[in-house]
């Protein structure tokens, strides 16, 4: 099962399962893409600071 913690100037935002799965695709779909990452993804972190 996928697990993505979604945070907002440090506030847990709760994600419904579709959600989760939702977010989860769309970034292993960009990083499968984008070169030197590892053909086996375990985990993924990104943080954004505006």
């Amino acid at each position: 099962m996928v697990k993505v913690i979604l945070s907002v100037n440090e506030r847990k935002i709760p994600l419904k399962d579709f959600m989760q799965e939702m977010l989860s695709n769309i970034i292993q779909g960009y990083l499968k893409s984008t070169k030197g990452v590892p053909e086996n993804i375990e985990n993924i972190k990104i943080e954004i600071d505006l």
